[in-house]
């Protein structure tokens, strides 16, 4: 009996550690479009008849990513919004003018090393991304999106 008293709070520690590793099995995967930004999977919330109509009409589509669109990664509660800010790290800070004005950006925020750019309102900022980050000027190029439970992800 004591060996059971003993091992009983050893099995209650377990079960709580591996029933807080699994995923909550109330989180749903979210609806939309798979849309791979910084290296993780989120998923675009679109309308269901416009989502449907533009996949029949076209095929498989390449995702796009504007200001303002609702994005959710799976284990997320909360619904992030693209905020239409860049995070660029520069090889130089001689480049920054350079840069904003290839690429159409204006500057919001800047240190030594990184600069924070607005993008135009209808940019593709998957695209933009993808531009930034082969552009020889720039170190790293990252998209910002908020959502209520965090202010930047």
């Amino acid at each position: 009996m004591k060996l059971i008293t003993r091992l009983f709070p050893l099995a209650l520690l377990t079960l709580a550690v591996h029933s807080q590793a699994a995923e909550p099995s109330f989180l749903a995967k979210p609806a939309g479009q798979a849309v791979v930004i910084n290296g993780k999977t989120y998923y675009k919330q679109v309308p269901q008849s416009k989502f449907n109509a533009s996949a029949r009409s076209t095929g498989v589509s390449a995702p796009s990513l504007k200001r303002g669109d609702v994005v959710q990664a799976s284990k997320q509660l909360v619904p992030s919004v693209v905020s239409g800010t860049v995070l660029v790290q520069l090889a130089s800070p001689q480049d920054e003018a350079a840069v904003a004005r290839d690429h159409n950006l204006t500057v919001r925020y800047r240190t030594a090393s990184i600069v924070i750019f607005n993008a135009p309102a209808q940019a593709d900022l998957l695209a933009l991304q993808q531009k930034l980050s082969a552009d020889k000027r720039v170190k790293k190029a990252q998209l910002e999106l908020a959502s209520n439970d965090k202010q930047i992800e």
